[in-house]
């Protein structure tokens, strides 16, 4: 998409200019690539930009290369800002998928539309089997309620 940016830019000569149009491919390499290749094309669009207007004489070569210099760090703060944005939503997603929505009072885990128990939810999720304890806790509590009732007998 940048090199057709370019080449429609090059071919429309002196009068009608598109480097506002660079921001397009530089935007979408930060968003769907990475920031580099969007630093790449914010670096060699505006070079390419500055080699047309020297190779048509348009103005003399230190306004091409201001220009230029202008617009390389215009899109490069702008491929930060989308790599960023990028970056960030893709943690949200992230973040967001990983939440499980369990029942307040049957404990159960919604997954797939389903209500399943938690057992079955990391024996279908992660393919984790799952066997029964007693916490330390519980234990003593249980075995606490167990020592009285025996002394009672």
């Amino acid at each position: 998409m940048g090199f057709a940016i370019f080449l429609a830019d090059f071919l429309t000569g002196p009068f009608l200019l598109f480097p506002v149009l660079f921001i397009v491919p530089v935007s979408l390499a930060a968003w769907f690539y990475s920031t580099r290749w969007a630093y790449v094309l914010a670096v060699l669009l505006p070079i390419g930009r500055c080699l047309i207007a020297d190779m048509e004489n348009q103005a003399p070569i230190i306004y091409s290369v201001a220009n230029a210099l202008i617009r390389v760090g215009v899109l490069a703060f702008m491929a930060y800002l989308v790599g960023r944005t990028a970056r960030q939503t893709r943690e949200l997603r992230e973040k967001v998928a990983g939440l499980v929505t369990m029942c307040a009072w049957s404990k159960t885990v919604e997954y797939q539309g389903e209500w399943l128990s938690f057992e079955e939810y990391l024996k279908r999720r992660f393919n984790v089997d799952t066997s029964h304890g007693i916490s330390p806790a519980e234990a003593e509590k249980v075995f606490k309620d167990f020592k009285e009732n025996a002394s009672d007998r």
